[in-house]
């Protein structure tokens, strides 16, 4: 009985941990905004095809999102990433392999700071 009040006790504490990695928005905005430069690799930039920061935030909500929590905002992102098939026409697919567990950490913590201003700046 010991043992299992134990491993319930250890289950619940995880599930309430802070996640692995803490985002940084400031590099998520880089990131977001010059992702080639950023990593170093041949892909896109998220900002070419998301920079209308109402489209983005409706189509996070859209997904059952919550576009001003990056933990939501973590978890829409990463579901389209591991959905993208590397070789597709899939515009997701250039990233996959490309983008760490901290660099999507560090977009999501942007994208949900950013709350209702626009993204990098640009009018919504």
């Amino acid at each position: 009985m010991r043992c299992a009040a134990a491993f319930v006790s250890t289950v619940l504490a995880m599930s309430f941990a802070a996640p692995a990695h803490a985002g940084d928005p400031a590099r998520g905005r880089q990131l977001f905004e010059n992702t080639r430069g950023v990593t170093g690799k041949p892909v896109g930039n998220c900002i070419s095809c998301h920079s209308n920061q109402a489209a983005l935030r409706e189509m996070i909500a859209n997904r059952g999102g919550k576009p001003s929590d990056a933990r939501s905002v973590r978890r829409i992102l990463q579901s389209a990433l591991d959905g993208a098939v590397v070789g597709a026409v899939n515009a997701k697919a250039q990233f996959r392999g490309v983008l760490t567990a901290q660099d999507v950490d560090d977009i999501a913590s942007y994208l949900a700071s950013a709350k209702r201003a626009s993204v990098a700046g640009r009018a919504a």
